[in-house]
């Protein structure tokens, strides 16, 4: 906790929202790639934020004093392969890019917007790239050949490298503090049978994205963990992890996606079950507060979905993991996937799921605030509208090309909200937040 308030308040920066204090970018900043741009030997180009950085101190302290913490949910925002890729060797001028002064626009808006409420953390249960690496649909050979097995290898690596090392710029520029769950993009995207070659191939490459997720979330610099309480000695020890935010608020995430010899299961079993068994003991044994576990598939369903293949863990609140957070006091259940908000209850747990793409213009995050007696939840929708010229953002793997979204330069607004009490009741409901029984 004292390292998260340093970061916050000592050495970061952050930025006033676009939208609030008139701080976006201007005439004056170049378009990636146009004449006075940023030189392209920098994967995280100065452009990206060059016009928005202002000191922490600028921003209005919280004004509840009461608050005990505060986090920003932003499932599968930008869900796509999203970074300058001029700097990789492989491009030449003329090839594409998935970077643009429009994409430039939206990240500011949407981040700036969470930036300015001061959240404590960030969590992002999944998704939070395309994930089609090792791939080259579009034969540009940026991040270099991908015929063999090991060509491919190489490949992924130097994608993540890029994209992730861009994801996590974003926030760390804001001071923001992101603690990040695994998505089925962030293991090169659904699905893994053995449809065809390149489904084989893509399971083949799992362990590996699990590995550069870890890198760029789960591990310090050196290769140690970030997470100290993780399930050791797993398939899960480095895409799992548990830690106390506070000492009365507890954040499990988990790693949903177990790979089988012949597809990729959509469940949490085996040394990560019996993990988070002892973890939620832990927590029971010394009295927490609040146990908030994050993972990328809603459990609990029918809910809202748009523009998602939909995920879900098969067996609903009859599997083991339902059953072991039952028993272990978990209060709330976090989850992505289905670029919507829903709020379903059972058995004493409330789940949550949120998001939104941006680049359909459903841009959303959820405000979640932590006080003794009860949790507010708040769910921020941007509208934006599709660029109707149908300018294309480019994928790595030229697997479908999509028109980017204008967001208005204005702020969200609140399709939801609802308070969690500590004895476990859902009261205030409003709009998307309120009890979705379908």
């Amino acid at each position: 906790m004292g390292d998260l308030s340093v970061r916050r308040v000592v050495g970061a920066v952050a930025v006033i929202a676009a939208a609030t204090a008139g701080c976006t970018s201007s005439s004056s900043d170049p378009e990636p790639g146009s004449p006075g741009a940023a030189p392209a030997s920098s994967p995280t180009r100065p452009s990206e934020i060059r016009s928005t950085i202002l000191d922490l101190e600028k921003l209005p302290l919280r004004a509840d004093p009461t608050v005990d913490y505060v986090f920003a949910a932003a499932p599968d925002f930008i869900n796509q392969d999203v970074g300058d890729v001029r700097s990789e060797p492989g491009w030449d001028p003329g090839d594409p890019n998935s970077w643009s002064r429009r994409l430039w626009h939206a990240t500011n808006l949407f981040l700036n917007e969470i930036a300015t409420a001061r959240p404590d953390s960030v969590l992002v249960p999944g998704d939070l790239v395309e994930g089609h690496w090792g791939r080259d649909k579009l034969d540009t050979g940026i991040f270099g050949p991908v015929t063999t097995p090991a060509e491919q290898r190489r490949a992924l690596v130097r994608a993540a490298e890029l994209y992730y090392g861009a994801y996590a710029e974003r926030f760390a520029s804001r001071g923001l503090t992101l603690h990040a769950a695994l998505g089925d993009h962030d293991i090169g995207d659904n699905p893994w049978d053995d449809s065809d070659l390149d489904t084989t191939a893509k399971r083949r490459l799992v362990p590996l994205f699990k590995r550069e997720f870890a890198r760029h979330f789960t591990q310090l610099p050196d290769g140690s963990p970030r997470y100290p309480d993780r399930p050791v000695g797993t398939p899960y020890a480095d895409t799992a992890y548990a830690t106390r935010l506070t000492p009365d608020l507890l954040l499990v995430s988990l790693d949903e996606f177990r790979r089988t010899a012949d597809d990729v299961e959509l469940e949490v079993v085996g040394g990560q079950l019996r993990w988070l068994r002892g973890v939620l003991a832990d927590a029971r044994r010394d009295h927490v507060r609040w146990v908030v576990v994050q993972g990328h598939n809603p459990i609990l369903t029918p809910v809202r979905t748009r523009s998602s293949s939909g995920g879900s863990m098969a067996g609903g609140p009859d599997t083991a993991l339902w059953r072991t957070m039952v028993h272990g006091g978990v209060d709330l259940y976090l989850a992505g996937e289905v670029h919507n908000t829903t709020m379903r209850r059972a058995d004493g747990i409330t789940q949550i799921t949120t998001g939104g793409l941006m680049y359909t213009g459903d841009a959303t995050y959820m405000l979640a605030r932590v006080y003794r007696d009860r949790m507010t939840f708040e769910v921020h929708e941007f509208d934006g509208r599709q660029d109707p010229d149908h300018s294309e953002l480019w994928q790595t793997t030229g697997y479908r090309t999509r028109g980017e979204t204008r967001y208005p330069e204005v702020p969200s607004g609140i399709a939801g909200s609802m308070t969690l009490t500590v004895d476990g009741r859902a009261v205030n409901q409003v709009g998307k937040l309120q009890a979705y029984d379908k």
